[in-house]
């Protein structure tokens, strides 16, 4: 992109930011979101009425890397990413209604950018819902709750459905959402179609027009000792997208988690998921599970949290046979676990064996900083390296992609104003050396 362009690009953004924020006035504070009204902040205007709340917010992000691993990418590349978000709620006792606009852009990239709608899709509707409630129902005294329109939500540990925190664009669907719950259990099924967008048209994608997509959750927090999720999903992609790379696929996985000790420091989580149906002609039967265990001193200095954890995504063996076996995330989101995405994203749930250390530090309440180390096989050294697309059909270049390391740092000014800034690594592995080599043997991210 021609530098006048970037700078256009640039003041258009902020322009839109300054004069979304404009518009919520003084409204700053929490999201006004959740699955239900007892969700909701209670930073309420004095002035306003008080089923109403506004929220706006603003992000601006710098990134820059120096060596890339796609096959048609050369060299380093920059973004400035721009993502302004405002959200308005009406509630009253039973009913609620809320709507979230976006809107997501990228500046400083060229013609040598790897731009999509993950990282722009301009100014579009969010979220656009309404809910209501029923509590106490029942001889069970059960709260029971119905929502329909367009959503962005998690699910879970956001491995499989997620809103998208780090990510300049955000994950969307259109359909209801049924909840029913008490005190220490929760049961959610939805009917929905994920919302993608073409691009640079930023159009609504003609190849999922029917795309169905459809869930249940069940969560349980009796024990905190033993906490639990158990879910089951259906993807259907449907005829509008082309023959061979239509999904007919059935996911279903538990999770297990909690804390215990004394003071509860020692924590355990396992997720595992098994994925089965039709990738277009192809059998498909896939795989993955996350594990850690970590414990917690918060009597030290800066009260360290130390975590091991490996994640496994399984595979393609032959993909040229009539099966499938590379496992899909689905909606899932994958930051949070495996570093940035945008310019980086070099580590996804899929064709993946990655086992990791994490340390996480809080030098004072209004920071907290973390160091991640992880090395990153190939489950299959026949597929491909998903993220950056690189294979060897061969399998002789190995499955050692590399080894990452991250420095992250937040720090909290106030309620209103948040820094987080981080600093990524890549070392190039066997794989990677016999591909797509950089000519310092590594990559390295700022954000």
């Amino acid at each position: 992109m021609p530098v006048s362009r970037s700078v256009r690009a640039a003041a258009r953004a902020l322009s839109v930011g300054v004069l979304w924020l404009a518009a919520a006035g003084t409204a700053l504070g929490q999201p006004a979101s959740g699955p239900s009204p007892s969700a909701a902040p209670g930073n309420h205007l004095g002035g306003w009425p008080s089923w109403l709340q506004v929220h706006a917010e603003h992000r601006t992000r710098y990134e820059t890397i120096d060596a890339r691993y796609r096959p048609t990418e050369v060299g380093g590349d920059q973004q400035l990413d721009f993502r302004t978000r405002l959200q308005l709620r009406v509630t009253t006792s039973r009913f609620w209604a809320y709507s979230e606009t976006q809107d997501a852009r990228a500046a400083l990239d060229d013609s040598a950018s790897t731009i999509n709608a993950l990282q722009e899709n301009n100014t579009k509707v969010l979220q656009l819902h309404a809910g209501t409630i029923w509590r106490d129902f029942g001889a069970h005294r059960l709260s029971v709750q119905v929502e329909v329109g367009r959503f962005s939500r998690d699910f879970g540990f956001r491995r499989l459905i997620a809103r998208n925190i780090y990510r300049n664009t955000t994950n969307a669907f259109d359909g209801a959402i049924a909840r029913v719950g008490g005190a220490s259990w929760s049961l959610q099924g939805l009917a929905t179609r994920p919302v993608y967008y073409t691009y640079p048209a930023l159009e609504r994608d003609p190849r999922f027009d029917r795309l169905r997509f459809a869930a249940l959750y069940f969560n349980s927090t009796a024990r905190r000792a033993m906490q639990a999720d158990v879910y089951a999903m259906w993807w259907r992609d449907g005829r509008s997208m082309p023959a061979d790379d239509r999904r007919t696929y059935d996911t279903a996985g538990a999770r297990l988690f909690g804390q215990f000790g004394a003071g509860h420091r020692a924590e355990y989580e396992v997720e595992a998921a098994g994925q089965w149906g039709r990738l277009g002609e192809r059998a498909h039967r896939a795989w993955f599970q996350h594990s850690q265990v970590g414990y917690t001193w918060p009597s030290l200095i800066w009260q360290p949290r130390l975590l091991a954890l490996w994640d496994y995504a399984s595979g393609d063996r032959d993909p040229n046979d009539a099966r499938s076996s590379t496992w899909d995330p689905l909606l899932g989101a994958r930051r949070f676990e495996f570093g940035p995405v945008g310019v980086y994203g070099l580590i996804g749930r899929a064709n993946l064996s990655s086992p990791g250390v994490w340390l996480h530090l809080r030098p004072a309440t209004f920071i907290d900083a973390s160091i991640q180390l992880r090395g990153v096989w190939l489950a299959q050294a026949r597929d491909r390296w998903r993220p950056a697309g690189l294979f060897d059909p061969t399998g002789g270049s190995g499955t050692h992609v590399g080894t990452q390391t991250e420095y992250r740092l937040r720090y909290r000014f106030n309620r209103h104003v948040e820094f987080d800034g981080g600093l990524v690594t890549f070392h190039e592995g066997a794989f990677v050396r016999a591909l797509k080599p950089s000519s310092r043997g590594r990559a390295t991210f700022v954000y």
